[in-house]
């Protein structure tokens, strides 16, 4: 029984985080850009990155920035390309990884892909730059010009995001089904003795 529950304890739910973007160099800040989700799965992070607003803009860069050497990113699209050399963004420091499209036309509302690690990569390997933030995107307008959203003569903006926003714990389910066993457990000892 003790077994049993050591090993049902062990397994638990990946984390996963939701970071949003909502600072610009060029828009007003405050606003939900885009929204990234970060899973630990396996000892790879996977990545979903969506633009929110404004609407008819998309994305055609995402930066990131890891504290380990030796990535490999997988799952992008043909047309995209991962770089880890250091890359300046506008207004908001350097950062060590990139995903950029190849083309200007290749711009995704949503882009996924997997980080994978020499060793085994978690949450908490996303760290803050010099500048203070952890990711950063360029944002690019899909419509004909005049037409972002009203916004006049700006077709395109850098935007970051400051720091976590949620985090998702193993669930409490988990815990509750894990004292129940272990309450299980001393009620069958208690009998044998």
């Amino acid at each position: 029984m003790a077994a049993l529950l050591v090993s049902f304890l062990s397994v638990q739910q990946a984390q996963a985080a939701t970071f949003y973007l909502t600072q610009s160099n060029t828009l007003a800040d405050g606003v939900n850009y885009a929204q990234i989700d970060v899973t630990e799965n396996g000892g790879n992070l996977d990545f979903i990155v969506q633009a929110l607003n404004p609407a008819n803009w998309s994305i055609d860069k995402f930066f990131f920035n890891l504290d380990v050497n030796n990535i490999t990113v997988s799952g992008l699209p043909a047309s995209w390309s991962f770089d880890n050399s250091s890359q300046n963004v506008s207004q908001f420091g350097v950062f060590s990884d990139s995903a950029d499209a190849n083309k200007g036309n290749q711009s995704l509302f949503t882009l996924a892909f997997t980080v994978d690690g020499v060793n085994n990569l978690s949450l908490a390997n996303l760290v803050a730059n010099s500048s203070g933030w952890i990711f950063a995107a360029h944002q690019k307008c899909q419509s004909k010009v005049g037409d972002c959203q009203g916004i006049a003569d700006i077709t395109s903006h850098y935007i970051a995001g400051p720091g976590q926003v949620s985090n998702v714990p193993v669930p409490a389910a988990v815990w509750l089904f894990g004292s129940a066993l272990a309450g299980l457990g001393g009620v069958t000892r208690r009998k044998r003795a």
